[in-house]
C-alpha cells in the first residue's frame, strides 16, 4: 500500500505533466507554468481551499 508521501509525488507528477502539456500545445503561457510549478513547490504549506484559491488566481 502506497503511503502518503508517496501518493502526493504521484499526485504532483501528475499535475506537472498537465500543466506541461498545456505549455507545450500554447494553452497557457511560460509565466502561468512557472508559477503552477512555484505553486506545486509549495503545496505543502497551502489548505486545499488556498491551494485551489492560489492556482485560480494563476489563471484569471
Amino acid at each position: 500500500m502506497l503511503d502518503k508521501k508517496n501518493i502526493d509525488l504521484k499526485i504532483i507528477l501528475s499535475f506537472v505533466n498537465a500543466y506541461e502539456k498545456l505549455y507545450e500545445k500554447g494553452e497557457i503561457s511560460s509565466k502561468q507554468l512557472d508559477e503552477v510549478l512555484s505553486l506545486l513547490d509549495n503545496y505543502q504549506i497551502y489548505d486545499p481551499e488556498e491551494f485551489e484559491k492560489k492556482l485560480n488566481e494563476i489563471f484569471s
